[in-house]
């Protein structure tokens, strides 16, 4: 039996993106057989070159790095430096533990993860994004990364291209492996730890590999790093405030500034002697006090607090008080607290077997089982907030000297209300979320040769499970409330629930969020004891009794599963009859693909009794699913034209076509045209043309709507954003809310709170979208001469997709309304705005598709080994990324070229030195200037005086490594990531580099 083997393919040379190109010896060509590269299934010859870019890292790279989160290694390769990895989870907004791939930034749905050629379970509900944490790394051979389209190889969703998992076979070991690694970052926290036992073997007609890894990381809170908590930054409006404390040129719209927090709450609580502490801290005009005002003959403070003394003290509303949402220190709620969690604490267990035997000459049997878990904890910023909470002067806990001075006030005839702002940051009643990620994958397959044939046969069943469980401590709001009306019991002098007293006693509630009409004693049964009763007033006054009694644990499950069915035949026409250039190759196969997905919220959220479910801005959680399954046919094959011929050494065509039948969206195609042209041995030019068809995932088209909110100030018509945005901005404010926009008045903070109400959620009336995906390229490798040891590739690609679906927030779509030619379009239709006043009441967000996404740049590598030494220029020149938004405007285009995330140029640079049984390493990643976070290019070119800031200047990080041979099977090495401890943009904790700093690593490998 003919085995066929995968080999790792780069256009040229199997190397890293981020690394030194490593010397291989040249087989002859009776030693070299078929194999089969990432980006297509027709087996062919090692030395030729794929017609789509396909550059590899290798497994030795990802050890070098020291990065034990593939998914934050990846991402500093150019092509996919978009990507997510699970240890920026805590702030990205991904889910929880979960490392995902985005190629081009076009999205982590258009990038397809497979493994050994073969399709992965995803580890996101309603989704295809692969969770690349469940990849082995003491397996791991290489991974390709192909960055062309393949949807007429894959499938339509590797619009943008696919990354290849490829697994080590049996006889790649020597005996058993051992790999330890252990690190810390400069600032003695951020630790981490790997290790991992791998073996294999290959004797006769057998063949075997395992592994098992584990691995752990501690987290990292933001009061930890100056960059993150109170030391992020935020753009806020540069009123009189801004420019009197900071010195900023009145000129500017907006500006940055640290420690942003929320006036009009506060998690030691704002104490308002007022009927509302928010219209006191607003010095809104409907409110008779404001805190500015003072009470009586001893001229108590409207608005009062309790410091970290325990005392009762005038209530700050911010060192820099910019406006009721916006100020600078005080005593309002910190926007990124630093008690929160910038990196997750984390765990992962790893199990994975391969085996195979050859049954016949013609009949091989094999078999792949893996199961991963996973556990990542973190912190989220509030678990609740309420405006103007009534407290009863009864209340026991109200602090002794405030209730002499409103026994004064009583006593004085000043009308007084006693209400409380406050938002639950407290230690004892954080909501942890917990992660708990199970991932279980069986491929079973047989291949082999068709009997008197030359052509190869594989059929491959594939299993794939995710069962992701998220455990929230919620608040359930009949007994928050419920602990906040205490009572002094008469009989025994203890504080209890006034319900324990008065079962019929329901406790008033907060006029923001207010709850809706099923609010009762819904989760306990009033007195019968089990009431706790809790203190309100000062910072961490949550008791722990308290805290576990009203912060209920609730498990939400995500279920997902994939079955995948496989047929292929592949070979080539050689028995048949052959081109004068030689046989055409060719695959032809069959593949069908079920995936269902399930999202079961937790018991008390279903039931609409927690914080967010209980209260006008939503209602009960539902629950969701959704399925679909594809049938496909695919061809696929290579047509030598010429060979060996002046000016034509080579000369290839190919082509793939995939028709793919969706229930329910029905049939789409999907083709593949390309071709290799090779002048001379070391000149080889190549280029594809391919289309496919990507129809809306479970989550886009079927998610249940559920509650989102916009701020208060987040709104495109107010004074310091009417001048950003298109030039159509203020024209269409004025003619959706009136003078008050043209006369500069308009402010929408004058009539909300903190938050806007909406919703979001999938989509059924979504429309499928269409990606069309050119690369045209270039490969220089000689193999003599002055430039013998030089590999230079370049490749220009360009995507186009029409109808993108994708989703939008409130914000976004309030800025598209008002940013489109007329307010006459599909933006505006899903924002609904007060008629008196202007202010946005109500929204509908989620997904849509939008006009199209077009990106085009130029790839380029070069290598060069010389002797002892190796080095390395790998980078992206990007040229294009411009969206059409609104349909019905499909001639408005926005530039997001130059935006956060979207640099113009990312190059990395590497060098490696070997001396000996030493190498020594240095890897160094160039980002160009691009926006600061939440900027566009419109709001400056429409207004250069938009905000004091811009952009975040160049960066170039720096790592170190090296390795050293002990002895024979035994190795050391170690490095230092981030050298210069290069920290993160203003307002940002992901680029250039994470929040984890300077970070020092070791690991040993030892084969028995």
């Amino acid at each position: 039996m003919k085995k066929q083997h995968k080999f790792s393919l780069l256009s040229v040379a199997v190397a890293s993106a981020l690394s030194s190109p490593m010397a291989f010896a040249q087989e002859s060509e009776e030693d070299v057989e078929k194999i089969v590269v990432t980006g297509s299934r027709v087996a062919q010859s090692a030395n030729l070159e794929a017609a789509s870019p396909v550059l590899a890292i290798g497994s030795d790279d990802v050890k070098a790095s020291g990065q034990i989160d593939i998914g934050a290694l990846l991402r500093e390769s150019p092509q996919l430096q978009a990507s997510l990895p699970g240890s920026f989870s805590a702030f990205n907004g991904t889910p929880l533990g979960a490392s995902l791939l985005n190629l081009r930034n076009l999205g982590s749905d258009r990038t397809l993860v497979v493994e050994d050629g073969r399709r992965h379970v995803s580890g996101i509900e309603g989704t295809g994004s692969v969770d690349v944490n469940t990849m082995s790394t003491a397996l791991l051979s290489n991974i390709e990364i192909l960055t062309g389209g393949a949807s007429a190889v894959y499938g339509a969703d590797a619009v943008s291209g696919v990354v290849n998992f490829n697994m080590r076979k049996g006889n790649s070991f020597d005996g058993v492996e051992v790999r330890s690694q252990a690190g810390v970052s400069g600032h003695g926290d951020a630790n981490e730890f790997f290790v991992s036992i791998a073996n294999g073997f290959s004797s006769g007609d057998a063949e075997g590999v395992f592994a098992i890894e584990y691995q752990t990381t501690s987290p990292v809170y933001a009061g930890d790093r100056d960059f993150a908590g109170s030391g992020e930054y935020t753009s806020v409006a540069n009123t009189e405030a801004t420019q009197n404390a900071f010195g900023v040129d009145p000129k500017f719209a907006n500006t940055w500034v640290s420690d942003w927090r929320l006036p009009i709450s506060s998690d030691r609580g704002v104490i308002a002697l007022s009927y509302s502490a928010f219209g006191s801290v607003s010095n809104a005009s409907w409110v008779d006090y404001t805190c500015d005002d003072r009470l009586g003959s001893i001229q108590t403070p409207v608005c009062m607090t309790i410091g970290d003394d325990g005392e009762l003290k005038q209530y700050n509303t911010g060192d820099v008080f910019i406006g009721p949402f916006d100020a600078v220190g005080g005593d309002g709620v910190p926007a990124s607290p630093d008690s929160e969690l910038i990196l997750p604490e984390s765990e992962r267990v790893l199990v994975q077997s391969t085996g195979s035997y050859i049954v016949s000459d013609s009949m091989r049997l094999f078999a792949n089982a893996k199961f991963v878990f996973s556990e990542t904890k973190e912190t989220n910023q509030v678990n609740g907030f309420n405006d103007d909470i009534p407290i009863a002067f009864d209340n026991p806990y109200i602090p002794a000297e405030l209730m002499s001075r409103i026994n004064t006030l009583n006593d004085e005839n000043v009308p007084i209300s006693l209400v409380m702002s406050r938002d639950v940051l407290d230690v004892t009643g954080n909501s942890n979320p917990e992660a708990q990620r199970q991932t279980y994958r069986v491929v079973l397959g047989v291949d082999g040769i068709i009997p008197g044939t030359e052509l190869d046969y594989e059929v491959s069943l594939n299993y794939g499970r995710t069962d992701a469980d998220i455990t929230t401590r919620e608040r359930l709001e009949d007994r928050y409330f419920a602990a906040i009306d205490a009572v002094t019991d008469p009989a025994t002098g203890n504080v209890v629930c006034r319900s324990e007293l008065d079962t019929t006693a329901l406790p008033p509630t907060s006029p923001f969020p207010v709850v809706n009409d099923d609010f009762d004693f819904n989760t306990f049964t009033p007195g019968q004891g089990e009431c706790v009763p809790i203190n309100l007033f000062g910072k961490n006054s949550i008791s722990q009794e308290g805290a576990n009694w009203i912060f209920q644990p609730g498990k939400a499950t995500n279920d997902i599963e994939q079955k995948n069915v496989l047929a292929v035949v592949s070979g080539d026409t050689a028995e048949y009859f052959e081109l004068p250039a030689g046989p055409i190759s060719f695959a032809v196969g069959y593949e069908w693909r079920e995936e269902v997905s399930a999202y079961t919220p937790s018991p008390y959220a279903a039931q609409g009794l927690t914080f967010g479910t209980l209260d006008s801005r939503s209602g009960p959680t539902n629950a969701s699913s959704g399925s679909y399954d594809v049938s496909e046919m695919f061809f696929e094959a290579q047509v030598p034209l010429i060979e060996g011929a002046f000016l034509a050494e080579r000369l290839e065509f190919r082509t793939a076509f995939r028709t793919s039948d969706y229930d329910p969206y029905g049939s789409h195609d999907a083709w593949t045209l390309g071709g290799v042209w090779s002048p001379a041995e070391s000149l080889t030019f190549r280029a594809t043309l391919s289309e496919a068809v990507r129809v809306p995932n479970i989550t886009e088209a079927f998610a249940p709507t559920f509650a989102a909110t916009i701020a208060a100030g987040a709104d495109p018509c107010n004074q310091n954003e009417i001048s950003a945005g298109s030039e159509f901005r203020r024209d269409n404010c004025i003619a959706l809310i009136g003078q008050s926009v043209a006369d500069g008045t308009y402010d929408s903070t004058n009539f909300l709170s903190a938050f806007v109400s909406g919703t979001t959620g999938g989509n059924e009336n979504l429309s499928p979208e269409v990606a069309e995906t050119t690369t045209v390229g270039l490969v220089f490798n000689p193999v003599e001469g002055i430039f013998d040891g030089v590999t230079f590739t370049m490749d220009y690609y360009e995507i186009k997709i029409d109808g993108l679906i994708d989703s939008l927030s409130g914000f976004d779509i309030a800025q598209n309304c008002v940013d489109a030619p007329t307010i006459n379009n599909q933006f505006c239709d899903a924002v609904q705005r007060d008629a008196t006043n202007g202010f946005i009441t109500d929204f509908q967000s989620g997904y849509i598709n939008l006009a199209s996404v077009e990106t085009e740049g130029i790839d380029f590598r070069l290598d060069y080994q010389f002797e002892s030494l190796a080095l390395t220029l790998n980078g992206t020149h990007f040229m294009k990324h411009e969206e059409v938004r609104d349909v019905s405007a499909p001639d408005e285009v926005t530039d997001v070229l130059g935006t956060f995330t979207r640099p113009e140029w990312i190059v990395n640079v590497s060098a490696d030195y070997v001396l000996d049984q030493l190498t020594i390493g240095w890897r160094g990643r160039f980002e160009d200037d691009q926006l600061l976070p939440g900027l566009e290019l419109q709001d400056i070119e429409s207004d250069p005086n938009y905000i004091s800031e811009t952009s975040t200047g160049t960066a170039f990080t720096h790592d170190i490594s090296v390795s050293y041979d002990l002895s024979e099977g035994l190795e050391i090495y170690g490095g230092v990531n981030n050298v210069l401890e290069e920290e993160p943009f203003l307002g940002t904790l992901s680029r250039p580099a994470g929040p984890r700093g300077r970070f020092f690593y070791l690991g040993l490998n030892y084969d028995m």
